[in-house]
């Protein structure tokens, strides 16, 4: 009999999942770069010598947090935004929620100073956002943008409408536009080599969760595209799809729009022979050569794609509830803020990962804080998998540590019919695993958590569906659950430290699964005590 641990090694991306978790240790004893240097990437790329546009003050307040689920959506359907037109206030707000400089800290302790709206390893921020426009918006032509996070502008790279060669070949209908999230390799793996490629697919994953969050809230309907023609769209985006490539493509559309045409309808016909090439200057500070990263190149190379593909049965992806009944039943829905009561936008200033020291407040924390940064976890996500919103490719389980009238105890978030619900597994020794926490990740006390989050992934079915893309992909997919995590604790009153510091194998014990399902993401939730820390928010 084969155990599913059979054949891990066997292709370019199952032996990347087994370099980036179970040999990681390996991994990291080959070396790491320095920073903090001259020689450091910038935080932000930045072109030289193309059309700049300055886009104006984002709005402060720019909707319901919650606008992107279905079960809310359906909930307040009369009351749900719908953006007719996306002119240039619209899309400042888009662009500066879903990825832009929300606070910088300050003082001579201040080694990673400029936070985003989603949490980055070091802050380094790999991803890079690219916008096309599909018709002009005031004063911006239809075109390709770069957004420029620190000076809140776009680059314009190519001018016109999406050419029907990037609609076919993402899939999209692109009514009002596209955002592509790309990583550039080099601005985290100048120090973590190879692993880079895991910290860009999450940051990439959490940005289009952002995107997706934001974009509703606007009153714009969004959907994600992680299988494209990568030739097509890093060759109209001008990157040259070794040090920088595209990620994933997010289709645009008006929330009043009508029904979408055919994918590849008439528009912006392409010129005799394609595209015209672009090679646009950037600022580079950073020499390290990328043969220094050399498997990540492999593995991205391998994960190339002509253009979309059939539709995935998401049950693959997902373990059976089980059978047998549950220790306990603990529903996460109940009384919440009607429409409007949980701004996205003072979430996503709320939202941090606890401080540099992450020490949590004493606890317990009321139990309605913690159901209500949960239970929208594993609402249906509008992506090109099915055609119609399916649940995240990923599993959460949940080890509650201190939470009114819930003794400790792992958890499994069960979204599969009917209200969310926490599904209180057996009774597991849990102390070996925080107590790995603590040790791995010393910054953080995972002891004194509220609740610790897994988010798990299949990596043999990402393996059979998408080939080498599947790390990827699924990195994707749990990023966009994380970030829906971390902005609504936020919202709740909490923090939500991402780390990857942990042993997979003891998290894997713990929950039960056998060797192709990993703990991708850990996500250590609780109340942030006042620090020395200077943070100021950015006001405009």
């Amino acid at each position: 009999m084969r155990s599913a641990a059979d054949g891990l090694g066997s292709s370019v991306g199952l032996r990347f999942w087994r370099r980036t978790f179970e040999e990681v240790q390996d991994l990291f004893a080959e070396g790491h770069g320095e920073e903090g240097g001259p020689d450091d990437p910038l935080p932000v790329k930045t072109y030289r010598g193309l059309p700049r546009f300055v886009l104006p003050e984002p709005a402060r307040r720019i909707g319901d947090a919650r606008w992107s689920f279905e079960a809310f959506h359906g909930a307040h359907r009369q009351d749900a935004p719908a953006l007719g037109v996306l002119d240039g206030r619209a899309l400042s707000a888009l662009l500066y929620w879903t990825y832009g400089v929300g606070r910088i800290e300050l003082g001579p302790h201040a080694v990673w100073p400029y936070h985003r709206m989603v949490a980055s390893a070091r802050c380094f921020h790999p991803v890079e956002l690219y916008l096309w426009l599909a018709h002009p918006a005031d004063d911006l032509p239809a075109g390709c943008y770069h957004y420029h996070p620190a000076h809140h502008s776009l680059t314009l790279l190519r001018e016109g409408g999406v050419p029907d060669a990037v609609r076919t070949g993402s899939g999209v209908h692109a009514q009002a536009g596209l955002l592509v999230t790309s990583v550039w390799f080099r601005k985290t793996a100048f120090r973590y080599r190879d692993y880079a490629y895991r910290l860009g697919a999450q940051e990439a994953g959490m940005t289009a969760g952002n995107a997706l969050l934001t974009g509703a809230a606007l009153g714009l309907r969004a959907r994600v595209h992680h299988r494209f023609d990568d030739t097509v769209v890093n060759r109209a985006l001008g990157l040259d799809g070794r040090e920088e490539t595209a990620f994933a493509v997010i289709d645009l559309a008006p929330g009043e729009a009508a029904a979408p045409p055919p994918v590849g309808s008439p528009q912006q016909p392409l010129p005799p022979g394609g595209f015209a090439d672009l090679h646009p200057v950037h600022l580079q500070t950073n020499r390290t050569p990328d043969s220094t990263w050399s498997g990540l190149t492999a593995l991205d190379l391998a994960a190339r794609l002509a253009g979309p593909g059939a539709p995935v049965d998401p049950d693959d992806f997902h373990l059976p509830v089980g059978a047998s009944a549950p220790d306990g039943v603990r529903g996460l829905a109940g009384p919440e803020p009607g429409a409007g009561g949980v701004d996205l936008a003072g979430a996503l200033r709320a939202r941090d990962s606890g401080g540099r020291m992450f020490l949590p407040a004493a606890r317990p924390v009321a139990f309605e804080r913690l159901a209500s940064a949960l239970r929208y976890a594993l609402e249906p996500v509008s992506s090109d998998h099915t055609g119609a919103p399916c649940r995240p490719l990923v599993d959460a389980y949940v080890l509650v540590l201190g939470a009114d009238g819930v003794s400790p105890g792992l958890h499994r978030l069960d979204a599969t019919t009917g209200p969310p619900t926490l599904l209180r597994l057996p009774p597991r020794d849990w102390r070996a695993v925080v107590g790995m926490l603590c040790d791995r990740t010393p910054a953080v006390n995972a002891a004194k958590a509220d609740a610790v989050v897994f988010l798990t992934a299949h990596r043999l079915a990402g393996e059979r569906w998408f080939g080498a893309r599947g790390y990827r992909v699924l990195h994707q997919e749990a990023g966009i659950v994380a970030q829906r995590i971390s902005v609504l604790a936020a919202a709740a009153g909490l923090s939500a430290r991402i780390t990857n510091g942990y042993h997979d194998g003891m998290v894997r014990d713990l929950i039960g699964l056998d060797a192709a399902h990993v703990p991708v993401f850990t996500l250590i939730m609780g109340r942030r005590r006042p620090t020395a820390q200077y943070e100021p928010q950015l006001t405009w």
